[in-house]
């Protein structure tokens, strides 16, 4: 009996996400070739917020114990709404965006952090090259304004640089 409710608790838990990674794409429909940035490991509620390169779409690692992610049209998880979904893959916004968070199905009640003191960067950026390979690095306080820039002008010669390096 001990061991049926291990069992039972461990798959009742297993479904509930307590982090996952967001991705911000600068082009629609998460085209990587472009860039993204991403907030790793970003509890449910928690806002991640790209103040400088505007957002065209947004995606989770995962959605297992993910009820719905939004984004929105101002940093620190602001309206106006830009998007929100409960299904899975990409989703575009209905127009450019700062930040996003996600509610776990445990937490469904709960709202979402809206202050800039739970907000977050992002601290990785990456793209997908000419042969379909992806490419990650992380953002650090020496290479933000250069990827930020880059991010900005679609140039993935300067991200290949600074994936290079770090």
């Amino acid at each position: 009996m001990k061991f049926f409710s291990a069992v039972a608790l461990s798959t009742v838990f297993a479904g509930l996400a307590s982090a996952v990674d967001l991705r911000l794409y600068t082009a629609i429909n998460c085209d990587s070739s472009f860039g993204w940035r991403q907030c790793g490991n970003l509890p449910a509620g928690r806002c991640c917020s790209a103040p400088d390169v505007p957002a065209a779409a947004m995606s989770l690692s995962s959605l297992s114990g993910v009820a719905d992610f939004s984004g929105w049209g101002n940093q620190g998880c602001a309206a106006p709404l830009a998007l929100r979904s409960s299904s899975g893959g990409c989703v575009s916004g209905a127009f450019a965006f700062f930040s996003g968070n996600w509610r776990s199905n445990s937490r469904i009640a709960s709202l979402a952090t809206t202050s800039d003191e739970d907000c977050v960067e992002p601290d990785t950026f990456g793209f997908v090259d000419e042969s379909g390979k992806e490419h990650t690095g992380k953002i650090t306080a020496a290479n933000k304004g250069a990827v930020e820039a880059a991010l900005k002008k679609g140039d993935v010669a300067a991200l290949k640089t600074e994936a290079a390096a770090a």
